[in-house]
């Protein structure tokens, strides 16, 4: 009796036990609850380098988030999840993601999407979700305006804004090309190449000898740069993306246009050497946002150290705009002490000396980041010099 009376104590024990052991991770549990950052990339189609890149470096901050502890609000400990959608370099699929992850996986925030008209494409979806949605890379002055000239209230960037891009472009141009007179190939397709090209023409000092313009997809400038080939130029300007630069690159050095190449941010990806080939690819300028040859800030270095670290290679402009994103929703959620969509973009509203990758950055009242603006030198398809353009 004294046997079966010892067993059924043990029993119960042993029971006890693990209820209390399963209690106790459930409680474990209940206190840390998930933030869902949606993430629009285009993975795939003719934007694909850049949306690639953003999503590593989106993914990556979330790792490393993760990796310290998660976001602490109000006492509870939260874990972020990236949600990513491709939305395959098409704006009526970023216009249709960007509903779906606020409407069917709840998301708390956005980051993307990736270009200029893809994120125009997305505004009225986030409007309507009353979503904050951080595109890293979306230039275009007139994404964060409404028509009646007042803020829209859920669209923020990381980068800054293409008048900004091309007054910096012109100041180079001026001060270190010493170029007194350039050609200009606009992308005329979206406002990217036309409002950099605008923003050029009126910071720049010396001479537009002639403005050409293409269309995404054009590959035969031929026509263009017999037109202009015998004119008198220190430089040529591409406003545009790698896959046409690339393309103007390659057929204006095999006609002999050694010049020197100005281009902003849409030329700062490998890919461009791969179009127009390396032995092409010298004497080339683009601004960026970031360069692992010229930190911006003290946390630059760590953070490329980390990146190499965990993928083999160094970090992108793209890359770091993204993680910068991130970490921003994530500071936004801090200083508001709350998951809420409204607090979110309450916080990314009055970012003020954030210690960003790409720089330290302060929102101002057209939630555009205000911040210094790097020019990097490529030789031999190689980023080889960067310099800070204040």
């Amino acid at each position: 009796m004294k046997k079966i009376i010892v067993i059924i104590v043990a029993f119960v024990v042993v029971i006890g036990a693990v209820i209390g052991i399963g209690m106790t991770k459930k409680s474990a549990n209940a206190s840390r609850s998930v933030i869902k950052i949606g993430g629009v990339f285009d993975t795939s189609g003719d934007a694909s380098a850049y949306g690639e890149a953003e999503q590593k470096g989106a993914n990556f901050a979330v790792k490393r988030i993760n990796a310290a502890g998660g976001i602490k609000v109000n006492g509870k400990t939260y874990t972020v999840e990236m949600i990513n959608k491709d939305s395959k370099s098409d704006n009526t699929e970023a216009a249709a993601v960007t509903t779906r992850l606020i409407n069917n996986d709840k998301v708390n925030a956005i980051v993307g999407p990736v270009t200029t008209a893809a994120t125009q494409a997305a505004i009225p979806a986030a409007t309507k979700g009353q979503t904050p949605m951080m595109s890293p890379t979306a230039g275009a002055d007139s994404i964060t305006v409404q028509k009646d000239g007042k803020v829209q209230p859920y669209v923020f960037r990381a980068q800054f804004k293409n008048s900004y891009l091309g007054t910096k472009m012109a100041q180079f141009a001026d001060d270190q090309v010493k170029a007194k007179n350039v050609v200009i190939f606009q992308d005329n397709s979206s406002d990217y190449g036309t409002g950099i090209t605008a923003a050029f023409k009126k910071a720049y000092k010396g001479r537009v000898v002639d403005t050409l313009s293409y269309q995404a997809g054009d590959k035969d400038f031929q026509a263009m740069l017999t037109k202009i080939k015998d004119q008198k130029f220190d430089a040529i300007v591409i406003n545009g993306y790698y896959t046409e630069a690339g393309a103007i690159l390659k057929q204006a050095r095999d006609m002999g246009i050694n010049v020197p190449v100005i281009g902003p941010d849409g030329l700062g990806d490998p890919k461009l050497a791969e179009i127009a080939g390396n032995q092409n690819t010298s004497n080339v300028y683009y601004a960026a946002h970031f360069s692992t040859q010229a930190p911006a800030t003290d946390a630059a270095t760590p953070f490329v150290t980390a990146y190499k670290k965990a993928y083999g290679e160094a970090p992108s402009q793209f890359t770091a705009l993204a993680y910068d994103a991130v970490y921003m929703i994530k500071q936004a959620i801090e200083d508001e002490k709350s998951v809420d969509r409204a607090k979110i973009t309450t916080g990314l509203a009055h970012i003020k000396n954030f210690d960003g990758v790409t720089g330290k950055m302060t929102m101002d009242a057209f939630h555009n980041p205000k911040k210094s603006i790097v020019m990097v030198g490529v030789t031999d398809g190689k980023d080889t010099t960067a310099m800070v353009v204040k």
